[in-house]
């Protein structure tokens, strides 16, 4: 319950949490005894030197500004598309989409489980044909295009799409998350651990010499930092998942493949809250701890190796119903510390997002927080311009510390303590702990604990999910089933499932043959859990198709 002041009891009013959003006590000043042990050369160093704490490149956001990847996902691939297209036309320099909750799960839109979830938080990937919609008219060749999905099939949707258009995919830029390990953390019917590894590691293996230019693995998605996560958990179990995967790339690679071969293509999603200088602090620590890790580890040496590169959605769970038009300045304030942490891409929230997906009016706005940012603050015109702050360079150090004790804690073993539900157990306990300290007001809200207010519904206009997409959407999976080619798509199916159970191959190029020739999400997920002795269908209420 609020509790109401008095304006003279507000005109004395002081802070009364004296911490960092995630609990890091913090003094009333500090001063150079706070950062006496700090070695500018071994710790800071100058922009685009090792260990890059102050930013990957020499001039940063001189030389080139952040990507703004708006996050989109509609009803159908055509409304998709048209989204796309209005995001560019606002001036958007980079593009994103994510997939909805059927083809999270790997399953197609008309499967008796996604009935009522088609298109509804993101865009229905089934088949090549979806894809080749949902991208028409755009040059994928010269767009820098993310693919917010954890399955490797979306990714050889992409590049067949790209690839039939006559694109050379050499040329192609972009990230796909491909995370099989973060997607057990963010999805109640996950991939099989064992074909979860194999799928990532295999499509990053194949992607190095035929897509070069693209980044095939994105570890953390939303599953950590917006369930819970403190700033330093979720970097330190981050890392810890991405040098799992950097050794079984290794380990699947038999000498044949060096750090310095991948590595440079491991990025990171990593959301950015409200806290200014945790978050930038955050981003700063980050930098240093993976640097020390590639180079020291594993022996890196190239600097594309050696630079954390990150995507910075806002934090969605730091959204609040309650006087929602508040959600723009709260976003506005995340995007300046990832801004003022040198991240390399940023998504910004719709702050209509607590009630649906963002209109195209919110959506414009979201666009316009980033772009008011770059061109009229003045926070571009100088790389790390936090740098030397006494309190910026304790407080990197603190997170720094944190981050290596998360490590330290996790990295044995994480996909099997993620998959025994460890790290869920774990983000929970912070989410708990979070919630109950704005229950008690011990975390003020504005507009949610304190400073509410009676308001009258419906006066936010929202997206509103277009059924008639949706239905054109299912009719033309059901066209698609009637007119392709299903001997081929039989053949392509029974290669890929014979490829799967041979773990010597490399499982990528037959999941291409699949996709060229127009089989399913739901199938190929399917004939490859068959490979691996699992059900066909993960909610065992399908038999494969094909004899």
């Amino acid at each position: 319950m609020e509790k109401k002041t008095t304006i003279a009891e507000r005109y004395f009013e002081k802070p009364s949490r004296l911490k960092t959003f995630s609990g890091i006590p913090v003094k009333e000043v500090y001063t150079p005894e706070d950062i006496k042990d700090i070695d500018y050369h071994r710790d800071m160093g100058n922009t685009g030197e090792f260990p890059y704490t102050r930013g990957i490149f020499p001039d940063m956001y001189r030389g080139r500004l952040w990507s703004m990847r708006e996050l989109c996902g509609y009803g159908s691939p055509r409304a998709t598309n048209e989204r796309l297209h209005f995001l560019i036309e606002e001036g958007e320099s980079a593009l994103n989409f994510i997939g909805d909750l059927p083809t999270q799960y790997g399953i197609d839109s008309d499967h008796p489980f996604a009935e009522g979830e088609v298109g509804v938080e993101g865009v229905p990937l089934c088949s090549l044909q979806d894809m080749e919609e949902a991208t028409e008219g755009i040059p994928l060749d010269q767009a820098s295009f993310n693919i917010s999905n954890y399955l490797c099939p979306t990714l050889a949707m992409y590049i067949a799409a790209a690839e039939k258009r006559g694109f050379d995919l050499t040329k192609l830029r972009g990230t796909h998350l491909n995370d099989t390990i973060s997607q057990i953390l963010v999805r109640y019917v996950p991939v099989p651990l064992d074909l979860g590894i194999r799928m990532t590691v295999d499509s990053i293996i194949h992607c190095l010499d035929k897509v070069p230019r693209y980044y095939t693995l994105s570890t953390g998605p939303e599953g950590l930092r917006e369930s819970g996560a403190t700033a330093a958990q979720e970097i330190g179990l981050d890392f810890c998942i991405a040098r799992f995967w950097i050794q079984k790339v290794l380990e699947r690679g038999k000498g044949k493949i060096n750090i310095d071969d991948f590595a440079g293509k491991v990025t990171f999603t990593h959301r950015v809250g409200i806290d200014i200088f945790e978050e930038a602090c955050k981003f700063r620590a980050a930098r240093r701890v993976w640097a020390r890790m590639l180079r020291d580890e594993f022996g890196a040496q190239s600097s594309r190796s050696l630079t954390y590169k990150v995507h910075t959605p806002t934090m969605g769970t730091s959204l609040v119903r309650p006087q929602t038009v508040n959600n723009i300045i709260r976003i506005a304030y995340q995007t300046l510390a990832a801004v003022l942490g040198g991240v390399q891409s940023i998504h910004t929230m719709g702050f209509d997002e607590p009630q649906g997906l963002p209109t195209e009016e919110s959506h414009r706005i979201a666009l316009r927080t980033q772009q008011i940012l770059c061109y009229e603050t003045g926070v571009v015109n100088v790389a790390d311009p936090l740098g030397g702050s006494y309190y910026v360079e304790w407080l990197t150090n603190e997170l720094e510390k944190e981050i290596l004790k998360v490590m330290e804690e996790w990295k044995e073993d994480i996909a099997g303590r993620a998959e025994r539900g460890e790290v869920i157990d774990c983000l929970f306990r912070e989410a708990y702990k979070y919630q109950q300290e704005v229950e008690r007001g011990e975390r003020i809200i504005v507009g949610l604990n304190k400073f509410t207010i009676e308001e009258k519904p419906g006066e936010i206009s929202l997206h509103v999910l277009p059924e008639d997409e949706v239905k054109r959407h299912l009719d033309n999976l059901k066209e698609l089933r009637k007119s392709r080619d299903n001997t081929k798509v039989a053949q392509a199916l029974d290669n890929l499932r014979r490829v799967t159970e041979n773990t010597e191959e490399n499982i990528f190029p037959a999941i291409l043959e699949a996709v060229k020739a127009y089989a399913t999400l739901g199938e190929i997920m399917g004939v490859m859990r068959m490979g691996y002795g699992h059900d066909y269908d993960p909610f065992e209420a399908l038999e494969y198709p094909f004899s």
